[in-house]
């Protein structure tokens, strides 16, 4: 499998330099039900389902691999009380196939405000998880499927070249006396266009931070208080040929800095640093990209441990300096509106111990409004 999975590598690093979907790798993994898409003063119905295959195949001392096979519904209604808000409320269900019963079941609501037609404040249920655009090394795709939906406070800011991303995630919640520490991830993403001209064309920089803290109080456990995080910069350079085949091309390159941020320090360096170069190429069917990490010391709290230099489940494996060169192929179509198939393959080529890990899957996603009213209120 090692050699099958070398050759596909190679395959998709000569496919960038010919090929080039316009969208994120796993932009179909999360509801894209828009705030203007109900009428103002109407109830309407949303269903999201996403159906999944992920195959982690990783082979290094970093961390294990796993296969996620199942589905994710989330109905929601959400009622338009007035063109600057909303309020949903529905319900999240996670289902791994072989399980007896859902492997999680949790409410969601959501309270959305528009004070204007570029910034949003959402209360509840977030726009998180891989919607929030994180680079990899920084935010661990698997995140999707073993952690519950993001549940707090979140601002938005969307203008023609600023793009912002404020929010806090209160993963868990503590009261007087429990035995467990409160979990908080914070983050701020925002990225501003240089060029004037066509949207996604020429300069951008790019800037991501996030912090993940156990703490807490007013608990009675005995584990130290903890925060870590990541901050990162960034550049890119897009360009759109005239051409079929390639839509879009764009090149980036990003540094991570690694902080650890706790007052009595668990794992064996309070710094580290990552820098990450890629090239993508796109089309209205296809996604390539190849990147080259480096690091030192580096770590991520909600990263993925492939790329760090502590192993995810061995406290003695430190390996100081980390280089990967990581491909990745995404196949995506439209079946109809709504409906979107994405064919995936991921692989992570590490250097210095000339070994290859990788990951493929497979998702057909459904995304619909099924139902809207208009309601009569009360003069």
């Amino acid at each position: 499998m090692k050699k099958i999975s070398k050759f596909v590598s190679l395959v998709l690093l000569v496919a960038a330099s010919q090929l080039a979907h316009c969208q994120d790798f796993y932009e179909n993994y999360s509801p894209t039900a828009k705030f203007d898409s109900t009428a103002v003063g109407s109830v309407s119905l949303h269903f999201y389902n996403n159906n999944f295959i992920r195959n982690n195949e990783y082979f290094g001392p970093f961390t294990e691999g796993i296969t996620y096979l199942g589905n994710i519904v989330q109905p929601e209604a959400t009622w338009a009380m007035s063109k600057e808000l909303s309020l949903s409320a529905g319900w999240y269900l996670r289902h791994y196939f072989g399980q007896d019963g859902f492997e999680q079941s949790m409410p969601v609501l959501r309270v959305r405000y528009n004070p204007t037609p570029s910034i949003q404040v959402v209360f509840g249920q977030l726009d998180g998880r891989l919607k929030h655009g994180y680079l990899e090394p920084i935010y661990n795709t698997d995140n999707y499927f073993i952690k519950n939906p993001e549940y707090g406070v979140q601002l938005k800011v969307d203008k023609s070249r600023l793009h912002t991303d404020v929010y806090m995630d209160w993963e868990k919640f503590l009261m007087p006396g429990e035995a467990h520490k409160e979990i908080i991830t914070a983050g701020l993403l925002s990225s501003y266009r240089l060029s004037d001209g066509a949207k996604d064309r020429g300069f951008s920089l790019h800037f991501q931070s996030i912090i993940h803290h156990f703490g807490g109080q007013v608990d009675k456990s005995t584990s130290p208080l903890q925060s870590r995080g990541n901050v990162s910069l960034g550049i890119s350079y897009a360009i759109l040929p005239a051409s079929i085949m390639v839509k879009k091309l764009t090149l980036s390159s990003h540094y991570i800095q690694a902080l650890e941020l706790s007052q009595y320090n668990t794992i064996p360096f309070k710094s580290g640093y990552g820098i990450q170069s890629t090239l993508a190429i796109e089309n209205d069917w296809i996604k390539v990209n190849s990147s080259w990490f480096h690091g030192e010391y580096y770590f991520a709290p909600m990263g993925d441990f492939l790329f760090q230099s502590l192993s995810q489940f061995n406290d003695w494996y430190i390996v100081e300096k980390r280089d990967l060169i990581t491909s990745k192929f995404l196949l995506g179509h439209q079946i109809m509106k709504g409906v979107n198939f994405g064919i995936r393959f991921e692989s992570y080529y590490d250097i210095q111990r000339k070994s290859d890990d990788f990951s493929y899957g497979l998702n057909i996603s459904v995304n619909a409004k099924v139902f809207e009213k208009k309601i009569s209120t009360a003069n």
